[in-house]
């Protein structure tokens, strides 16, 4: 990849952050237009140099008056957090795998491991009784 490529890549990973901080449920998993004022950008870009710890916990929240803040996520009230998730995933709800699909590809950016449990079990017996036809999911016993 040459220099132009990469910073053309970081370029289009900033902007695609920053439209799901934005008020607007509609540009969520839209790409970004070229339209970001640079008061902005370089708010992204200072980010985008903070450790991976803290980068993964502050964000720029659009404000209804179209003022861009830096916010720390951990901070947030349970309200707050409750209507940031709900204008994050209005549009999730309609493509959920996109919306899952754009939490891994971050997730696998910054490098996180998530954690896995295994489960084995040892003379396991699962009896299923299902009812075809008037009812919509199987009950097991």
């Amino acid at each position: 990849m040459e220099g132009t490529d990469i910073y053309r890549a970081t370029n289009s990973l900033r902007a695609r952050s920053s439209t799901v901080w934005r008020n607007s449920g509609v540009e969520v998993f839209s790409k970004s237009s070229r339209e970001e004022d640079d008061e902005e950008a370089l708010k992204w870009a200072a980010l985008e140099k903070l450790p991976t710890y803290n980068r993964l916990r502050k964000g720029l929240l659009t404000t209804s008056h179209g003022a861009a803040n830096e916010i720390d996520v951990t901070d947030l009230a349970f309200q707050e957090k409750q209507k940031l998730l709900d204008r994050l995933v209005k549009v999730a709800e309609e493509d959920n795998e996109g919306f899952l699909l754009k939490v891994k590809e971050r997730v696998d950016r910054v490098g996180l491991d998530i954690p896995t449990i295994e489960v084995r079990y040892q003379n396991l017996k699962i009896d299923a009784e299902a009812f075809v036809g008037g009812r919509a999911l199987p009950s097991f016993i």
